[in-house]
């Protein structure tokens, strides 16, 4: 009972900590930082696991799609394949008429006639545009969702109350 009580009051006093104006800037800053660290942490796990999925997929889907994961368009265009519902990454990484168009984006931006920015731009007006049939997976896939691991938590309310 005394643990439960002693909880409640560190609980209502980190609350009265943080809701002081002169409290405000550094909880909002340290709460940047969180968010910043969540967003880069999911960001390695999302590039780890394409890095997992590359190197599981067929020899043959490797060496095709090799040329294009030194672009940075390109090669979040080629992370779109592990989003196949059927989770066929190889049928979309050694498709002649996809490689094809990668090759021909890359030789466009190579001979700087498209920025990779430009081709980047032009994709995301494509996919926000609400005729298009993949507006709505776009839309729900592009809303970014963080997570605060609990350690970082646990760390915040440590630094606050000690």
């Amino acid at each position: 009972m005394f643990g439960a009580n002693q909880g409640k009051a560190l609980e209502a006093s980190f609350k009265e900590f943080i809701n002081r104006p002169e409290n405000r800037s550094l909880v909002e800053a340290h709460q940047r930082k969180e968010v910043k660290q969540a967003i880069q942490l999911q960001d390695k796990v999302r590039a780890l696991e394409f890095r997992d999925k590359v190197l599981s997929s067929e020899l043959d889907s490797q060496k095709a799609i090799a040329p294009f994961l030194t672009n940075k368009v390109l090669r979040r265009i080629i992370q779109t394949f592990a989003n196949d519902s059927k989770g066929d990454f190889d049928k979309w990484a050694s498709n002649p008429r996809v490689i094809q168009m990668l090759s021909e984006a890359k030789r466009l931006m190579d001979e700087g006639y498209l920025a990779e920015a430009e081709v980047e731009q032009a994709l995301i007006r494509q996919l926000q545009d609400p005729t298009n049939e993949a507006h709505d997976d776009f839309k729900k896939k592009t809303k970014q969702v963080v997570r605060l691991p609990t350690d970082q938590l646990v760390e915040a309310l440590n630094e606050h109350v000690g």
